[in-house]
Protein backbone atom coordinates (compact mmCIF):
# COMPACT_ATOMS: atom_id res chain seq x y z
CA UNK A 1 0.00 0.00 0.00
CA UNK A 2 2.87 2.37 0.82
CA UNK A 3 4.45 1.76 -2.60
CA UNK A 4 1.11 2.34 -4.33
CA UNK A 5 0.59 5.58 -2.40
CA UNK A 6 4.05 6.82 -3.36
CA UNK A 7 3.46 6.04 -7.03
CA UNK A 8 0.05 7.73 -6.99
CA UNK A 9 1.51 10.83 -5.38
CA UNK A 10 4.27 10.98 -7.97
CA UNK A 11 1.73 10.67 -10.77
CA UNK A 12 -0.41 13.49 -9.42
CA UNK A 13 2.64 15.73 -9.04
CA UNK A 14 3.66 15.52 -12.68
CA UNK A 15 3.37 18.73 -14.72
CA UNK A 16 1.36 18.68 -17.91
CA UNK A 17 3.49 18.98 -21.03
CA UNK A 18 0.69 19.99 -23.41
CA UNK A 19 -2.72 21.59 -23.22
CA UNK A 20 -5.85 19.43 -23.16
CA UNK A 21 -8.56 20.76 -25.48
CA UNK A 22 -11.96 19.71 -24.15
CA UNK A 23 -14.39 21.15 -26.72
CA UNK A 24 -13.22 19.40 -29.89
CA UNK A 25 -16.54 17.63 -30.38
CA UNK A 26 -18.74 20.64 -29.62
CA UNK A 27 -19.91 23.44 -31.89
CA UNK A 28 -22.24 26.43 -31.68
CA UNK A 29 -23.61 27.91 -34.90
CA UNK A 30 -26.06 30.67 -35.72
CA UNK A 31 -29.67 29.61 -36.29
CA UNK A 32 -31.40 32.41 -38.21
CA UNK A 33 -34.73 30.57 -38.31
CA UNK A 34 -36.37 27.59 -36.63
CA UNK A 35 -37.62 25.84 -39.78
CA UNK A 36 -36.27 22.38 -40.65
CA UNK A 37 -34.14 23.58 -43.54
CA UNK A 38 -32.33 26.18 -41.41
CA UNK A 39 -31.68 23.66 -38.66
CA UNK A 40 -30.40 21.06 -41.15
CA UNK A 41 -27.97 23.62 -42.59
CA UNK A 42 -26.83 24.59 -39.06
CA UNK A 43 -26.20 20.93 -38.21
CA UNK A 44 -24.08 20.52 -41.33
CA UNK A 45 -22.08 23.62 -40.46
CA UNK A 46 -21.53 22.39 -36.90
CA UNK A 47 -20.38 18.95 -38.08
CA UNK A 48 -17.98 20.61 -40.54
CA UNK A 49 -16.49 22.72 -37.74
CA UNK A 50 -15.95 19.64 -35.55
CA UNK A 51 -14.41 17.58 -38.36
CA UNK A 52 -11.96 20.39 -39.12
CA UNK A 53 -11.02 20.70 -35.44
CA UNK A 54 -10.61 16.97 -34.86
CA UNK A 55 -8.80 16.16 -38.09
CA UNK A 56 -6.62 19.28 -38.12
CA UNK A 57 -7.38 19.68 -41.85
CA UNK A 58 -9.06 22.86 -43.05
CA UNK A 59 -9.71 21.12 -46.40
CA UNK A 60 -11.37 18.03 -44.89
CA UNK A 61 -14.68 18.76 -46.67
CA UNK A 62 -13.02 18.09 -50.02
CA UNK A 63 -13.08 14.41 -49.09
CA UNK A 64 -15.96 12.60 -50.82
CA UNK A 65 -16.81 10.45 -47.77
CA UNK A 66 -16.89 13.55 -45.56
CA UNK A 67 -19.18 15.37 -48.02
CA UNK A 68 -21.66 12.49 -47.90
CA UNK A 69 -21.62 12.52 -44.10
CA UNK A 70 -22.31 16.27 -43.99
CA UNK A 71 -25.53 15.76 -45.95
CA UNK A 72 -26.78 13.43 -43.18
CA UNK A 73 -25.32 14.69 -39.91
CA UNK A 74 -27.98 13.35 -37.51
CA UNK A 75 -26.30 9.97 -36.79
CA UNK A 76 -23.23 11.78 -35.45
CA UNK A 77 -25.08 14.05 -33.00
CA UNK A 78 -25.13 12.95 -29.36
CA UNK A 79 -26.59 16.08 -27.77
CA UNK A 80 -28.16 19.34 -28.90
CA UNK A 81 -29.74 22.46 -27.48
CA UNK A 82 -30.41 26.12 -28.20
CA UNK A 83 -28.60 29.22 -27.02
CA UNK A 84 -27.83 32.78 -28.03
CA UNK A 85 -24.72 34.72 -28.98
CA UNK A 86 -24.61 38.49 -29.55
CA UNK A 87 -28.40 38.54 -29.65
CA UNK A 88 -28.52 35.79 -32.29
CA UNK A 89 -30.18 32.44 -31.61
CA UNK A 90 -27.75 29.55 -31.91
CA UNK A 91 -27.80 25.77 -32.16
CA UNK A 92 -25.46 24.01 -29.71
CA UNK A 93 -24.36 20.53 -30.74
CA UNK A 94 -22.16 17.81 -29.26
CA UNK A 95 -21.04 15.00 -31.56
CA UNK A 96 -20.30 11.38 -30.73
CA UNK A 97 -16.55 10.94 -30.42
CA UNK A 98 -16.36 7.30 -31.54
CA UNK A 99 -18.56 7.89 -34.60
CA UNK A 100 -16.53 10.92 -35.64
CA UNK A 101 -13.35 8.89 -35.32
CA UNK A 102 -14.85 6.04 -37.35
CA UNK A 103 -15.86 8.53 -40.04
CA UNK A 104 -12.34 9.93 -40.23
CA UNK A 105 -10.96 6.40 -40.43
CA UNK A 106 -13.28 5.56 -43.32
CA UNK A 107 -12.18 8.76 -45.06
CA UNK A 108 -8.46 7.94 -44.55
CA UNK A 109 -8.17 11.32 -42.84
CA UNK A 110 -6.02 12.40 -39.90
CA UNK A 111 -6.82 12.58 -36.20
CA UNK A 112 -5.41 15.25 -33.90
CA UNK A 113 -5.76 14.22 -30.27
CA UNK A 114 -7.01 16.36 -27.38
CA UNK A 115 -3.42 16.82 -26.19
CA UNK A 116 -2.32 19.78 -28.28
CA UNK A 117 0.67 22.14 -28.30
CA UNK A 118 0.13 25.39 -26.44
CA UNK A 119 1.04 28.42 -28.56
CA UNK A 120 2.38 31.70 -27.17
CA UNK A 121 1.48 34.65 -29.42
CA UNK A 122 3.67 37.75 -29.64
CA UNK A 123 1.68 40.33 -31.61
CA UNK A 124 2.76 43.85 -32.62
CA UNK A 125 0.20 46.30 -33.98
CA UNK A 126 1.46 48.99 -36.41
CA UNK A 127 -1.12 51.83 -36.58
CA UNK A 128 -0.54 55.46 -37.53
CA UNK A 129 3.25 54.94 -37.53
CA UNK A 130 3.11 53.75 -33.94
CA UNK A 131 3.86 50.18 -32.92
CA UNK A 132 2.61 48.50 -29.76
CA UNK A 133 2.75 45.00 -28.33
CA UNK A 134 -0.70 43.52 -27.69
CA UNK A 135 -0.63 42.05 -24.20
CA UNK A 136 -3.09 39.67 -22.60
CA UNK A 137 -6.28 41.43 -21.47
CA UNK A 138 -5.13 44.67 -23.06
CA UNK A 139 -8.58 45.51 -24.38
CA UNK A 140 -7.42 45.45 -27.99
CA UNK A 141 -10.07 43.95 -30.29
CA UNK A 142 -7.48 41.73 -31.99
CA UNK A 143 -7.07 39.63 -28.85
CA UNK A 144 -10.63 38.20 -28.61
CA UNK A 145 -10.76 37.79 -32.39
CA UNK A 146 -7.51 35.81 -32.32
CA UNK A 147 -8.66 33.61 -29.43
CA UNK A 148 -11.99 32.89 -31.11
CA UNK A 149 -10.26 31.91 -34.35
CA UNK A 150 -7.87 29.67 -32.41
CA UNK A 151 -10.72 28.08 -30.44
CA UNK A 152 -12.54 27.27 -33.69
CA UNK A 153 -9.51 25.20 -34.70
CA UNK A 154 -8.86 23.69 -31.29
CA UNK A 155 -5.52 25.46 -30.88
CA UNK A 156 -4.76 26.56 -27.27
CA UNK A 157 -3.22 30.03 -27.42
CA UNK A 158 -1.98 32.46 -24.80
CA UNK A 159 -0.57 35.97 -24.91
CA UNK A 160 2.17 37.47 -22.72
CA UNK A 161 0.89 39.43 -19.73
CA UNK A 162 3.13 42.47 -20.23
CA UNK A 163 4.53 42.79 -16.71
CA UNK A 164 7.95 44.14 -15.79
CA UNK A 165 9.66 40.85 -16.63
CA UNK A 166 8.18 40.88 -20.14
CA UNK A 167 8.94 44.50 -20.98
CA UNK A 168 12.55 44.14 -19.83
CA UNK A 169 13.09 40.84 -21.66
CA UNK A 170 11.97 41.92 -25.12
CA UNK A 171 11.21 45.01 -27.16
CA UNK A 172 9.12 45.83 -30.22
CA UNK A 173 11.97 45.64 -32.81
CA UNK A 174 12.84 42.15 -31.52
CA UNK A 175 9.32 40.93 -32.26
CA UNK A 176 8.84 42.87 -35.48
CA UNK A 177 12.16 41.62 -36.82
CA UNK A 178 11.54 38.04 -35.70
CA UNK A 179 14.85 37.83 -33.82
CA UNK A 180 14.96 34.34 -32.40
CA UNK A 181 17.19 34.75 -29.34
CA UNK A 182 15.22 37.48 -27.51
CA UNK A 183 11.91 35.87 -28.53
CA UNK A 184 13.05 32.53 -27.13
CA UNK A 185 14.34 34.13 -23.93
CA UNK A 186 11.16 36.11 -23.27
CA UNK A 187 8.94 33.12 -24.10
CA UNK A 188 10.65 30.64 -21.78
CA UNK A 189 8.74 31.68 -18.64
CA UNK A 190 5.42 30.70 -20.29
CA UNK A 191 6.66 27.20 -21.24
CA UNK A 192 4.75 27.02 -24.55
CA UNK A 193 5.12 24.22 -27.07
CA UNK A 194 5.28 26.69 -29.96
CA UNK A 195 5.69 30.44 -30.49
CA UNK A 196 3.74 32.53 -32.99
CA UNK A 197 5.02 35.99 -33.97
CA UNK A 198 2.43 38.24 -35.63
CA UNK A 199 2.95 41.63 -37.31
CA UNK A 200 -0.23 43.66 -37.89
CA UNK A 201 -0.37 46.64 -40.25
CA UNK A 202 -3.58 48.63 -40.08
CA UNK A 203 -4.76 50.13 -43.38
CA UNK A 204 -6.65 53.35 -44.08
CA UNK A 205 -9.78 51.39 -45.07
CA UNK A 206 -9.91 49.68 -41.64
CA UNK A 207 -8.53 46.49 -43.11
CA UNK A 208 -5.33 44.89 -41.88
CA UNK A 209 -2.37 43.08 -43.33
CA UNK A 210 -0.86 40.27 -41.26
CA UNK A 211 2.54 38.65 -41.50
CA UNK A 212 3.33 35.75 -39.20
CA UNK A 213 6.05 33.29 -38.25
CA UNK A 214 5.41 30.01 -36.45
CA UNK A 215 8.26 28.53 -34.43
CA UNK A 216 6.81 25.04 -33.87
CA UNK A 217 9.04 24.10 -30.95
CA UNK A 218 9.67 24.92 -27.31
CA UNK A 219 11.61 28.16 -26.58
CA UNK A 220 14.69 26.33 -25.29
CA UNK A 221 15.20 24.73 -28.70
CA UNK A 222 14.53 27.72 -30.94
CA UNK A 223 18.05 29.14 -31.07
CA UNK A 224 19.71 25.82 -31.90
CA UNK A 225 16.98 24.61 -34.26
CA UNK A 226 17.96 23.99 -37.87
CA UNK A 227 14.32 24.22 -39.01
CA UNK A 228 13.17 27.56 -40.40
CA UNK A 229 9.87 28.88 -39.01
CA UNK A 230 6.74 28.55 -41.11
CA UNK A 231 5.60 31.89 -42.52
CA UNK A 232 2.43 33.28 -44.02
CA UNK A 233 0.33 36.34 -44.81
CA UNK A 234 -3.33 37.26 -44.75
CA UNK A 235 -5.34 40.43 -45.26
CA UNK A 236 -8.86 41.85 -44.97
CA UNK A 237 -11.12 42.71 -42.07
CA UNK A 238 -9.28 41.96 -38.85
CA UNK A 239 -11.50 39.03 -37.82
CA UNK A 240 -11.27 37.47 -41.29
CA UNK A 241 -7.51 37.97 -41.55
CA UNK A 242 -6.92 36.46 -38.09
CA UNK A 243 -9.19 33.51 -38.94
CA UNK A 244 -7.26 32.88 -42.15
CA UNK A 245 -3.97 33.08 -40.23
CA UNK A 246 -5.12 30.64 -37.56
CA UNK A 247 -6.32 28.21 -40.22
CA UNK A 248 -2.84 28.26 -41.75
CA UNK A 249 -1.17 27.92 -38.34
CA UNK A 250 -3.46 25.06 -37.28
CA UNK A 251 -2.80 23.22 -40.54
CA UNK A 252 0.95 23.58 -39.91
CA UNK A 253 0.69 22.23 -36.36
CA UNK A 254 -1.61 19.39 -37.40
CA UNK A 255 0.89 18.45 -40.09
CA UNK A 256 3.36 17.88 -37.26
CA UNK A 257 1.13 16.29 -34.61
CA UNK A 258 -1.91 14.66 -36.29
CA UNK A 259 -1.85 10.94 -37.11
CA UNK A 260 -3.09 9.32 -40.30
CA UNK A 261 -6.08 7.02 -39.86
CA UNK A 262 -7.45 4.35 -42.14
CA UNK A 263 -4.14 2.62 -42.86
CA UNK A 264 -3.11 -0.79 -41.61
CA UNK A 265 -2.19 -0.99 -37.93
CA UNK A 266 1.15 -2.57 -37.11
CA UNK A 267 -0.28 -4.04 -33.89
CA UNK A 268 2.12 -4.76 -31.05
CA UNK A 269 5.38 -2.90 -30.72
CA UNK A 270 7.95 -2.43 -27.98
CA UNK A 271 10.42 0.20 -26.96
CA UNK A 272 13.17 0.07 -24.35
CA UNK A 273 13.89 3.32 -22.55
CA UNK A 274 17.01 3.85 -20.45
CA UNK A 275 17.84 6.52 -17.86
CA UNK A 276 14.59 6.26 -15.88
CA UNK A 277 15.88 7.68 -12.60
CA UNK A 278 12.70 8.18 -10.55
CA UNK A 279 9.00 7.40 -10.26
CA UNK A 280 8.34 10.82 -11.82
CA UNK A 281 10.39 9.79 -14.87
CA UNK A 282 8.51 6.51 -15.15
CA UNK A 283 5.04 8.03 -15.00
CA UNK A 284 5.96 10.98 -17.21
CA UNK A 285 7.16 8.52 -19.87
CA UNK A 286 4.11 6.28 -19.49
CA UNK A 287 1.75 9.25 -19.74
CA UNK A 288 3.58 10.59 -22.79
CA UNK A 289 3.26 7.25 -24.59
CA UNK A 290 -0.39 6.81 -23.60
CA UNK A 291 -1.32 10.25 -24.94
CA UNK A 292 0.07 9.57 -28.40
CA UNK A 293 -2.68 9.44 -31.01
CA UNK A 294 -1.15 6.38 -32.67
CA UNK A 295 -1.28 4.38 -29.42
CA UNK A 296 -4.20 2.28 -28.16
CA UNK A 297 -2.60 1.09 -24.91
CA UNK A 298 0.74 0.95 -23.09
CA UNK A 299 2.00 -1.71 -20.71
CA UNK A 300 5.28 -1.77 -18.77
CA UNK A 301 6.50 -5.29 -19.46
CA UNK A 302 10.07 -5.44 -18.09
CA UNK A 303 12.26 -3.49 -15.69
CA UNK A 304 16.00 -3.80 -15.24
CA UNK A 305 18.08 -1.25 -13.37
CA UNK A 306 17.04 2.13 -14.70
CA UNK A 307 15.70 0.68 -17.96
CA UNK A 308 12.08 -0.17 -18.76
CA UNK A 309 10.51 -1.94 -21.73
CA UNK A 310 7.03 -0.83 -22.71
CA UNK A 311 4.77 -2.98 -24.85
CA UNK A 312 2.73 -0.67 -27.05
CA UNK A 313 -0.50 -1.52 -28.87
CA UNK A 314 -0.64 0.60 -32.01
CA UNK A 315 -3.70 2.07 -33.67
CA UNK A 316 -1.70 3.21 -36.64
CA UNK A 317 1.53 2.32 -38.41
CA UNK A 318 4.95 1.99 -36.83
CA UNK A 319 6.07 4.93 -38.95
CA UNK A 320 3.30 7.14 -37.51
CA UNK A 321 4.24 6.02 -33.98
CA UNK A 322 7.93 6.80 -34.48
CA UNK A 323 7.03 10.15 -36.03
CA UNK A 324 5.06 11.07 -32.91
CA UNK A 325 7.89 9.91 -30.67
CA UNK A 326 10.31 12.17 -32.52
CA UNK A 327 8.21 15.22 -31.59
CA UNK A 328 9.05 14.89 -27.87
CA UNK A 329 12.63 15.91 -27.16
CA UNK A 330 12.64 14.13 -23.80
CA UNK A 331 12.92 10.85 -25.71
CA UNK A 332 15.98 10.38 -27.94
CA UNK A 333 17.46 7.54 -29.91
CA UNK A 334 20.98 8.57 -28.87
CA UNK A 335 22.22 8.59 -25.27
CA UNK A 336 23.59 11.61 -23.50
CA UNK A 337 27.26 11.48 -22.53
CA UNK A 338 26.61 9.34 -19.46
CA UNK A 339 28.22 6.00 -20.22
CA UNK A 340 25.33 4.31 -22.02
CA UNK A 341 25.82 2.05 -25.00
CA UNK A 342 23.10 1.07 -27.44
CA UNK A 343 21.49 -2.17 -26.37
CA UNK A 344 21.63 -5.32 -28.44
CA UNK A 345 18.60 -7.58 -28.70
CA UNK A 346 18.97 -11.23 -27.87
CA UNK A 347 17.12 -14.07 -29.55
CA UNK A 348 14.75 -14.37 -26.59
CA UNK A 349 13.54 -10.81 -26.92
CA UNK A 350 15.25 -9.78 -23.66
CA UNK A 351 17.54 -6.80 -24.02
CA UNK A 352 20.78 -6.30 -22.14
CA UNK A 353 22.10 -2.77 -21.57
CA UNK A 354 25.28 -1.22 -20.30
CA UNK A 355 24.46 0.61 -17.07
CA UNK A 356 25.29 4.32 -16.71
CA UNK A 357 28.40 5.31 -14.87
CA UNK A 358 27.77 5.23 -11.14
CA UNK A 359 24.53 3.26 -11.41
CA UNK A 360 23.76 0.39 -9.04
CA UNK A 361 23.10 -2.71 -11.12
CA UNK A 362 19.78 -4.34 -10.36
CA UNK A 363 18.27 -1.46 -8.43
CA UNK A 364 14.92 -0.40 -9.87
CA UNK A 365 13.41 3.06 -9.66
CA UNK A 366 9.70 2.27 -9.62
CA UNK A 367 8.41 2.31 -6.08
CA UNK A 368 12.03 2.42 -4.81
CA UNK A 369 12.05 -1.40 -4.96
CA UNK A 370 14.72 -3.87 -6.06
CA UNK A 371 13.99 -4.96 -9.62
CA UNK A 372 16.26 -7.41 -11.38
CA UNK A 373 14.46 -8.30 -14.59
CA UNK A 374 10.90 -8.60 -15.83
CA UNK A 375 10.30 -10.88 -18.85
CA UNK A 376 8.08 -9.87 -21.74
CA UNK A 377 6.33 -13.22 -21.76
CA UNK A 378 4.42 -14.94 -19.00
CA UNK A 379 5.79 -18.31 -20.09
CA UNK A 380 9.37 -19.23 -19.09
CA UNK A 381 11.71 -20.14 -21.89
CA UNK A 382 13.72 -23.34 -21.91
CA UNK A 383 16.91 -21.64 -23.03
CA UNK A 384 17.10 -18.86 -20.47
CA UNK A 385 17.18 -19.58 -16.71
CA UNK A 386 14.52 -17.62 -14.87
CA UNK A 387 15.50 -15.33 -12.01
CA UNK A 388 13.44 -16.36 -8.96
CA UNK A 389 13.44 -12.74 -7.77
CA UNK A 390 12.16 -11.29 -11.03
CA UNK A 391 9.38 -8.79 -10.48
CA UNK A 392 6.43 -8.81 -12.89
CA UNK A 393 4.90 -5.36 -13.28
CA UNK A 394 2.43 -6.18 -16.04
CA UNK A 395 -1.27 -5.98 -15.32
CA UNK A 396 -2.00 -8.00 -18.46
CA UNK A 397 0.70 -10.26 -19.79
CA UNK A 398 1.79 -9.59 -23.34
CA UNK A 399 3.30 -11.99 -25.86
CA UNK A 400 7.01 -11.81 -26.57
CA UNK A 401 7.60 -9.05 -29.08
CA UNK A 402 9.88 -9.56 -32.02
CA UNK A 403 11.74 -6.28 -31.79
CA UNK A 404 12.62 -3.79 -29.10
CA UNK A 405 13.78 -0.31 -30.06
CA UNK A 406 16.24 1.55 -27.83
CA UNK A 407 15.54 5.08 -26.56
CA UNK A 408 16.89 7.31 -23.80
CA UNK A 409 14.87 9.45 -21.41
CA UNK A 410 16.42 12.90 -21.05
CA UNK A 411 13.95 15.23 -19.30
Amino acid sequence: MLRFALLLFALMALPLKAATVTNLYQAEVALPDTDKQSEKKAREEALEQVLIKVSGQSTITQNEIIRKALSNSSPYVSQFGYGSQDGQQTLELTFDQSRIRNLLTQANATLWSEQRPSVLVWMVNDANRSRDIIWDQSGNSFEPQLKKAADNRGVPVMMPIGDFEDVTAINIPDIWGGFVQPIAGASARYQPDAVLVVRVRQQADNNVQLGWQLFADKPEYLVSSQVAPAEGRSAGKSADALTEMMNQVADQLAGKYAVQLGGASDGEYAIQVANIQSTEDFFALERMLTNLTSVASVNASKLKGDTVIFGVNLLSSEMAFQRELSQDRRLTSQPADNGYTVAAESETGLVETTEPQGAVVGEGVVGESIVEEVPLSAEPTADVPQDPQAVDVTATMMPTLSQVNQYYWQP
